[in-house]
């Protein structure tokens, strides 16, 4: 293996997101009733009726992926201070797919260079597709990356299109983090990502692929600032306020257009208060043979969304 070939691999997309969770059931009810995943795998192996309790782990998806979120029964013991108890961050794992055994070598090569510490663990939702390449990123996130595979299991029985809503598919996640800088170069260095546009000190977007980011950092207390998923087009977001109202969701944010990857967006939360973002109309890179350089924004409102409207939420995480 060359040394080119190290340097050049970098990972192709964002595969799924593990989340902790004490209502395993609530979790899994929301995204399937509200957002129209299909459950994928479980990792009992249970039957989908026997499945369903307060001590499983799910597996949810949206299309033909094997699945795009793991759902995780926080069994973490409560640590303290001596005080209060520290808080427990929602994020099981991140993971990322590369297209071949080639890259994933060349990809642990380039991880080795970079001092990270590899382990080969079974892959995350069915060790019968063996084993992956796992490490942590500079906040101590647990990453996963593995070979897109063609296999998966359908467990349950699916709904026809046309009676549900639901996403195109999983599109990014946004990570808070104390250490903006050290993240930002971990993931591009020994990763591979690019950097699309920077927002003074605050924020960064990142990308892998087409996508104008996959990942999206934020200065400030560590955890998950949203979870992103695509639609095919902008007006769904209007159809999707709709049905959101129906299931007494509220949106927090949007309908509006980052300046940032120029799409539409709306957002609101799940049971567990974790943000969703519905995303379309993303800004598009086909940079495969020339370099663009990353854009600055000095304008914070014109960043985050260029119809003007920042939540109040989001004013005062940043202090507006």
């Amino acid at each position: 293996m060359s040394n080119q070939q190290i340097q050049k691999v970098k990972v192709k997309r964002l595969a799924h997101v593990g989340l902790w969770t004490a209502d395993v059931v609530a979790q899994a009810r929301f995204y399937r009733q509200v957002m129209g995943f299909d459950l994928r795998a479980l990792a009992s192996g249970s039957a989908e009726r026997d499945a369903l309790s307060e001590d499983a782990n799910l597996f949810l998806a949206l299309g033909d992926e094997y699945h795009c979120l793991g759902l995780f029964n926080d069994v973490r013991p409560v640590s303290s201070n001596g005080r209060r108890p520290a808080p427990r961050l929602p994020l099981h794992h991140l993971s990322f797919e590369v297209d071949t055994d080639a890259e994933l070598a060349a990809l642990a090569a380039r991880l080795q260079m970079a001092n990270v510490q590899l382990t080969l663990e079974p892959r995350d939702g069915d060790a019968d597709l063996g084993d992956t390449l796992w490490f942590q990123d500079p906040d101590g996130n647990r990453i996963e990356i593995s070979v897109a595979s063609d296999e998966f299991q359908h467990f349950g029985v699916s709904l026809k299109q046309g009676q549900r809503f639901r996403p195109l598919a999983l599109q990014h996640v946004a990570l808070q983090t104390l250490h903006l800088e050290a993240m930002v170069d971990f993931y591009t260095e020994a990763l591979g990502f690019d950097v699309s546009d920077w927002l003074l000190r605050e924020c960064v977007w990142l990308r892998c692929n087409s996508d104008h980011h996959t990942i999206m950092f934020i200065q400030g207390q560590p955890g998950i600032d949203h979870l992103g998923y695509s639609l095919v087009e902008g007006t769904e977001l209007l159809r999707w306020a709709d049905h959101l109202a129906r299931h007494q969701t509220k949106l927090l944010w949007g309908p509006g257009r980052h300046g940032a990857g120029n799409d539409l967006f709306l957002r609101f939360a799940d049971v567990d208060g974790i943000h969703i973002e519905l995303s379309a109309e993303l800004q598009q890179y086909y940079d495969q043979d020339v370099t663009i350089p990353p854009r600055l924004w000095h304008t914070r409102t014109s960043a985050h969304n260029l119809w003007g409207t920042l939540p109040t939420w989001l004013q005062e995480k940043v202090g507006v």
